[in-house]
């Protein structure tokens, strides 16, 4: 059958939710994480698609480009991008498994994520070698490579200097927001603040009345953005304190995407016990860009 790249509508979220799950699987079964008998069965998916729905319908109604990879009728691939002042970022690109190396992938990306004068692009592509060259491929280079961490979250006594104070998305905090994000991503997306603070309960760090700081925790944690990186310490232990309110049948762990630049992130989380999943993804852009070594990422990292 000729497989036809069309935009993708709301109607398709729940496909799309599948293909997602179904190539996830193909990526843990191929690093020795999943057997096959565990494939996804789209039928039982609907209670884990209900969590997922918020993700994919911000991510639809904030996109730039949003295309679905359609075979026969059946949607079998999809992307999705998105601009943040200046920066294209590529959200998400999966193909079906039984989809993979016919094409797919990359006519998907040349739909999501062109390439042009007025925008810096970014990827955070996983660890498939596959995917990572047709990345580079498109222009985009290496620049670090982020692990995913996990463990039960615990109860953390710490000693700081700073104050911890929760936010709500005021123009004044945005404002706030946006300088931090300025310094450490190299641009501003208070969009994504706005939406995060409806979803997650974000908090200040301040030294002598200044913010040096911001987090957000739910049952996911993250960003974490800080100007100091010695301060990811306090940062890290007041989420992880925080999350211990969020566990349930269902969430149980805490999952921090760590960039490897970021020294004080990976002191913490090899103190702590974490443990890291073979599965990585790999940040990637066109021009260098901000000063990740003082960030960690939103889980799961679908944008930065």
């Amino acid at each position: 059958m000729t497989i036809i790249i069309r935009p993708g509508i709301r109607e398709d979220l729940f496909d799309v939710f599948v293909v997602f799950q179904l190539a996830l699987h193909g990526l843990y079964q191929s690093v020795g994480q999943a057997a096959p008998e565990d494939k996804p069965n789209p039928q039982d998916l609907s209670p884990a698609f209900k969590y997922f729905r918020m993700f994919t319908e911000y991510f639809t109604q904030t996109a730039e480009h949003f295309w679905v990879a359609e075979d026969d009728g059946e949607i079998v691939g999809f992307s999705r991008s998105m601009v943040r002042e200046n920066i294209r970022q590529l959200s998400e690109l999966f193909v079906h498994p039984d989809k993979q190396a016919q094409g797919v992938g990359k006519r998907l990306l040349e739909a999501a994520f062109p390439s042009d004068d007025a925008h810096n692009r970014v990827v955070i592509g996983t660890s498939d070698v596959h995917a990572v060259i047709r990345y580079l491929k498109s222009g985009v280079k290496f620049r670090f490579t982020i692990y995913d961490w996990s463990r039960k979250p615990e109860i953390i006594p710490f000693e700081t200097d700073l104050s911890i104070e929760p936010f709500t998305p005021t123009p004044d905090n945005l404002a706030i927001l946006n300088s931090i994000d300025q310094i450490i991503l190299g641009y501003t997306r208070e969009i994504d603040h706005i939406w995060l603070s409806k979803n997650r309960h974000g908090h200040f760090y301040r030294r002598r009345g200044q913010v040096v700081g911001y987090s957000y925790v739910s049952h996911r944690a993250g960003p974490i953005a800080m100007l100091y990186n010695n301060d990811f310490h306090t940062a890290l232990a007041h989420v992880e304190s925080e999350m211990t309110k969020y566990v349930d049948d269902v969430w149980e762990n805490m999952c921090i995407p760590v960039p490897m630049t970021n020294t004080a992130a990976v002191e913490y989380v090899l103190q702590r016990g974490f443990q890291t999943s073979p599965l990585l993804e790999h940040f990637m852009s066109d021009k260098p860009l901000g000063q990740y070594e003082n960030y960690i990422f939103m889980d799961p990292p679908f944008i930065t």
